[in-house]
């Protein structure tokens, strides 16, 4: 694995799942019976906390103990690598393969969490340095501090890690009318008050929708590790509207470069790095403000492997990332995406809007009548069991060697296989080079009218997954070619 002889050691967090306290301690007493050094959050914390740590503490790796949104009956972890994103190639193969390797459980040796302290192999990460963290993601704030006083803000950490430090943040920021949904401030791995902890799921917002009074204007929603943010917000009727990902992130990265470029802070060599899924509006607004924009597979892992590359390479300077799964990053504090950070963004933003007249869904509306009207949303086709894998396998590949001429009405000009990293164009019957992404089972159907449909497998359920980007000076006509294009695929 090529450890860096210079790094100190693992740190290991964990969320509020079922047995991820259990399991992350596990992990301790494994490491440190290797003599590697660990350090141990004492109580839960976010994700992008753990990543921030990594990076503080120049340690080796880190482990998170999370199944992110995922159902309860979930637990995993993350793997996280110096530079404080998770593991890409060839880390993630080479400790794999170590994996296999394990013949017999029984064998691995285990050093109590005692022992391993009293000979200096164990670091508690106390609640001190939860400071260190706050300081330096209060200092991204491009907020008004008067905006924020009177602007009602509803928060739920959905049991999950984020209710430690979001609320507080808040207070910080000087959202005087912030407040939670109280029973969902509880850590709890059964998720008892709520149908998914997913912040991509309407369901998740029941009961802060239940609780909220009319002086609230928008609701904050986290997933359980944190990373991710949901959000609802009202209109000018004052009905509540959900924001799905590509809403979120468009609204935050325009108002973050905005904010940046008045104050005279947006670097002139300033990158935008979003996964290939994610809307073609965040971009469109990223080189609206003279950004350069870089695509990446989806995962941020990949978006944290180019704000490394461009640091490492001097070749730019990364100022937002975005995947439209609700993940949202500004700068370098953490190496994946950050759900703490981008409630407090999300929140002054809205704030500032308020204070202007306005409403998220007023100021999208806005950014569409001057790049054009876009509809994003997702499709997916579930094929359970070993049948259906091959199934999967049968249709992408089908896809592949016979792409279709004609969607929705609309000719399908070019197709581009990450697999093959080929651009195939069916107007001319050409192939060209592709972008050099890492070779992935993705194909991206490039329609007339500036429509794409973007396909793969999921990497871990039964499912094809289907990404539509439209475009149209029409609005009215975004929804029904969303529903011809699924047609059309027999979606």
């Amino acid at each position: 694995l090529h450890p860096d002889p210079q790094a100190q050691g693992v740190v290991i967090g964990y969320d509020s799942r079922n047995r991820s306290r259990e399991f992350a301690e596990t992990a301790a007493e494994v490491l440190t019976a290797h003599q590697i050094r660990v350090f141990l959050f004492r109580e839960i914390a976010p994700t992008p906390q753990v990543s921030f740590e990594l990076l503080k503490r120049k340690a080796q790796s880190a482990l998170i103990l999370t199944a992110s949104h995922n159902p309860p009956e979930y637990n995993g972890y993350k793997v996280y690598w110096k530079n404080g994103g998770q593991i890409v190639p060839p880390e993630d193969q080479a400790i794999i393969a170590e994996v296999r390797g394990v013949v017999d459980f029984s064998a691995i040796p285990s050093c109590s969490l005692e022992e391993a302290e009293a000979q200096g192999l164990l670091e508690w990460i106390e609640a001190e340095a939860d400071q260190a963290y706050y300081e330096t993601v209060a200092e991204l704030s491009v907020g008004n501090r008067d905006d924020n006083r009177d602007f009602g803000v509803l928060y739920t950490p959905l049991h999950g890690t984020g209710g430690r430090l979001v609320p507080g943040l808040l207070k910080h920021q000087g959202f005087e009318q912030a407040h939670e949904v109280a029973e969902q401030m509880v850590p709890d791995g059964n998720f008892n008050t709520v149908p998914s902890p997913n912040p991509e799921d309407p369901k998740a917002f029941e009961r802060a929708m239940a609780q909220a009074d009319l002086d609230d204007r928008i609701i904050l929603c986290n997933d359980p590790d944190a990373d991710r943010l949901g959000v609802m917000v009202r209109d000018a009727t004052q009905n509540w509207v959900r924001l799905n990902g590509n809403q979120i992130g468009v609204l935050l990265l325009d108002h973050t470069l905005a904010s940046l470029k008045q104050t005279g802070k947006l670097p002139a060599d300033g990158v935008f790095v979003v996964s290939i899924v994610s809307s073609p509006l965040a971009k469109a607004v990223a080189t609206h403000y003279g950004l350069r924009t870089v695509e990446v597979l989806t995962g941020f892992k990949w978006i944290r492997a180019v704000a490394e590359q461009l640091e490492v390479e001097g070749s730019g300077s990364f100022v937002f990332g975005m995947e439209e799964s609700h993940g949202y990053l500004m700068g370098t504090h953490s190496g994946d995406k950050d759900g703490v950070w981008a409630a407090m963004a999300f929140a002054e933003m809205a704030a500032s809007l308020a204070a202007q007249g306005l409403t998220p869904v007023e100021k999208l509306q806005q950014l569409e009548q001057q790049f054009g009207y876009h509809l994003d949303d997702q499709a997916t086709q579930t094929l359970p069991g070993l049948e259906g894998k091959k199934q999967i396998a049968a249709l992408i590949q089908q896809l592949r060697e016979q792409p279709p001429q004609q969607l929705a009405g609309l000719s399908v000009r070019s197709v581009e296989d990450l697999l093959s990293n080929e651009v195939h164009d069916l107007q001319t019957g050409t192939t060209q080079p592709g972008k050099g992404l890492p070779a992935s089972n993705v194909l991206v159907l490039n329609l007339e009218s500036e429509a794409r449909v973007i396909v793969r497998p999921s990497g871990t359920e039964p499912k094809i997954k289907y990404y539509f980007n439209l475009k149209d000076a029409d609005a009215t006509q975004l929804a029904p070619r969303f529903q011809a294009l699924k047609q059309d695929l027999g979606l």
